[in-house]
């Protein structure tokens, strides 16, 4: 288990290659881009882990009224924000799974059960996790996420975990991973390594 104190919401739709959830407005804020989080599988052994690639704020008709005021107070533009009628969701791809104190990439033996709270991952897990950098195949590969940005940006949020001398290392590294598996595609890999560049800075 994450050792964050607080979720950042629970589970509500979920299967072994994605799930998403609604978010708890608090002091954490909405989960960005990027982010990797986990959720416990139904059996209880196995956290899933997945990274965040889309954040959607339904429509709500109260907010709409209030948007049309003139002068609206600080603070109850503050209540409005984290008492929402309407869910903040996120939807999350799953890139592999902590069991038995092992990460593995990979789709896990079981999705998260349903209302499970949601951790981000910690400093910690992010390190061990992305040692194994085959889950950047699992993104290039997956269907209706924007890949290219995506990758990018789950990995610049893993190398903001290293210390600062060893960031430009793990970049480079993922470089070199993605270019293997991008061989035959050259202008998605010039894309992918284009935006992972200020990282390199």
């Amino acid at each position: 288990m994450s050792d964050v104190s607080e979720p950042i919401g629970r589970v509500t739709r979920c299967s072994t290659q994605t799930f998403s959830g609604a978010v708890r407005t608090s002091s954490l804020g909405l989960p960005a881009f990027g982010a990797c989080c986990q959720a416990e599988a139904e059996d209880g052994r196995v956290q899933v882990i997945g990274v965040i690639h889309d954040i959607r704020i339904e429509d709500d008709p109260f907010a709409r009224q209030m948007a049309t005021l003139d002068d609206l107070p600080a603070e109850q533009l503050a209540d409005a924000q984290r008492n929402r009628q309407a869910p903040v969701e996120f939807s999350a791809l799953t890139l592999g799974y902590l069991e038995a104190g092992h990460f593995f990439s990979g789709l896990p033996p079981q999705p998260p059960f349903t209302l499970a709270p949601v951790y981000l991952m910690e400093q910690e897990a992010l390190l061990k996790f992305s040692r194994d950098l085959s889950f950047t195949r699992q993104i290039l590969n997956a269907e209706g996420v924007p890949g290219n940005e995506l990758l990018a940006a789950v990995l610049k949020h893993m190398a903001a975990a290293y210390p600062a001398g060893e960031r430009e290392r793990f970049l480079l590294q993922a470089g070199r991973t993605i270019a293997r598996f991008l061989a035959g595609d050259l202008p998605r890999l010039e894309t992918i390594l284009h935006t992972l560049q200020p990282g390199l800075s």
